[in-house]
């Protein structure tokens, strides 16, 4: 066996199960996608949809369907694995256009994005949620896992939005706070226009495993106003993975037999 060859099996066994250890911190399952929207205003839960449930067993839309028993309410809207949506009216909320992304459909890296546009004819609270219960953290002892969310959007009234993670991974959990805060437009008669950006990291012993990520976000009119967003949550990729995998890549480079003269 040459040197050269003794040298790429050793990196093969050495740095590759690193790289698969770094790269592959964070591993969605993609089981369950669920969207909830509810006007506080009624006693029950108004929409509750879960990813690729289409056939609901004579459930009525506003059957007051509830969250903890997995039971949807409304069919969703799209065939696609990793999407869900609702749109209609909820109460006081005469028109409300939702849609949640997951993946598969965003990839095969942990992240979420929530979209909603929201009119009402009268004055109440609406909250939006979208969950994703099986994402996987492979994060080594010592280690953290780091996310970013991102929001935007305009209102005429209050606008609350957090994202969350949950270790016992539990839909509807708020177990650890990642990012979120609170925009208010009701002060303002042209409304606001709002953005925003926070970066959170989740240390080994908090987060490991199963676990949930989720979005949740609150709506408040008091008459005739508009207001809509967009919400991406998403892991950000640990660098030490690009720079080693770099390292490899010099390495196997060096390790070229020169040719001779």
């Amino acid at each position: 066996m040459s040197a050269t060859t003794r040298m790429h099996r050793i990196l093969f066994f050495t740095v590759v199960p690193i790289l698969w250890v770094l790269i592959g911190v964070v591993m969605p399952c993609h089981a369950d996608l669920m969207l909830r929207v509810d006007n506080l205003d009624t006693p029950e839960v108004d929409v509750f949809v879960v990813d690729q449930v289409f056939n609901l067993g004579g459930l009525s839309m506003y059957s007051g369907a509830s969250p903890n028993n997995n039971t949807p309410s409304v069919a969703d809207q799209y065939i696609q694995e990793g999407a869900v949506g609702f749109t209609g009216g909820v109460g006081s909320f005469s028109m409300s256009v939702t849609v949640g992304l997951s993946g598969p459909l965003l990839g095969e890296e942990a992240r979420m994005d929530l979209f909603n546009v929201t009119l009402s004819g009268g004055s109440g609270t609406l909250v939006v949620e979208l969950w994703d219960t099986d994402f996987h953290s492979n994060v080594v002892a010592g280690g953290q896992t780091t996310f970013q969310t991102l929001v935007g959007g305009t209102t005429d009234g209050l606008f609350e939005i957090g994202t969350y993670a949950d270790d016992s991974a539990a839909a509807f959990g708020t177990q650890y706070l990642l990012g979120g805060g609170t925009f208010d437009g009701l002060a303002d008669s042209d409304g606001l226009a709002f953005a925003g950006e926070t970066v959170t990291a989740l240390s080994s012993a908090s987060l490991s495993g199963n676990y949930a990520l989720g979005i949740r976000a609150s709506i408040t009119h008091t008459g005739l106003e508009v207001t809509s967003f967009d919400v991406d949550l998403r892991q950000v990729p640990e660098p030490a993975a690009g720079l080693l995998a770099l390292i490899v890549l010099l390495v196997l480079g060096s390790s070229r037999p020169r040719r001779r003269s």
